[in-house]
């Protein structure tokens, strides 16, 4: 429909310029310029569409967060490994994942800084590696990892419209899962990057898969931390 339009409005153009074309030549003309649309146009028209559609996700809207956050804020977080339930196996998820928060990369900075410690008693993130069974009397054993927030050791149920903040989180690894051959090194680094992103105060953005913190199960389409993520943890602790 567009091309007849187009047609139309070269023809008014000709007519203008006062060059008249009739019968075969101008069907010869038209038949140029439809060819000349195809292959010169029609590409360019994708391209820009293309780059439209680069820059929305690139520039989307901040990432959902919860009302609360880390009542210590996000300069002095310390992470603890639990070695005993075999955390040994993961440790270079953690660290690669803490390294991403600190320095997402692209120019993006954060006041987020990550020691780790040997100790839990005053931890901020404590990662436990569980077995499916963990997660058997929910009956969601193929979940890949779960993080739970606590304040003075009593667990709460952060969400948009709550403001009560956490003093520390748990995040639980399962095992089984991220052994599976079918799931990548990759899917597991940025599964730790979104579980850390709620440990931060980050909410699900399953409506953008160019962030961290859009599920797996929602065709989450990067394992790195985004413009998106990065923007709303400075918006919550700046």
């Amino acid at each position: 429909m567009w091309i007849d339009i187009i047609l139309k409005i070269y023809i008014i153009h000709l007519d203008y310029m006062g060059i008249e074309m009739k019968g075969k030549l101008m069907k010869k003309h038209q038949n140029e310029v439809i060819n000349k649309i195809i292959r010169v146009i029609l590409p360019m028209s994708l391209c820009a569409v293309l780059m439209i559609c680069s820059s929305l996700c690139i520039y989307a809207s901040n990432t959902p967060a919860y009302g609360g956050k880390i009542t210590r804020g996000v300069s002095n977080v310390t992470i603890y490994l639990d070695y005993n339930s075999g955390m040994a196996n993961w440790e270079n998820y953690v660290v690669k994942a803490a390294d991403n928060w600190v320095d997402p990369g692209s120019g993006m900075t954060n006041p987020i800084k990550i020691t780790f410690v040997s100790s839990n008693s005053a931890s901020t993130m404590d990662f436990y590696s569980k077995s499916s069974s963990f997660w058997s009397s929910s009956g969601s054993t193929t979940v890949l990892a779960e993080t739970r927030m606590f304040s003075k050791g009593t667990r709460i149920y952060p969400s948009a419209s709550s403001t009560t903040t956490w003093n520390y989180a748990e995040i639980y690894i399962n095992d089984t899962n991220f052994r599976l051959s079918s799931f990548s090194n990759e899917q597991a680094l940025g599964t730790v990057i979104h579980e850390m992103g709620h440990a931060f105060g980050l909410a699900h953005y399953n409506t953008n898969v160019n962030s961290i913190m859009c599920q797996t199960s929602y065709g989450r389409a990067v394992q790195r931390v985004q413009k998106c993520d990065n923007d709303a943890i400075n918006a919550k602790y700046n």
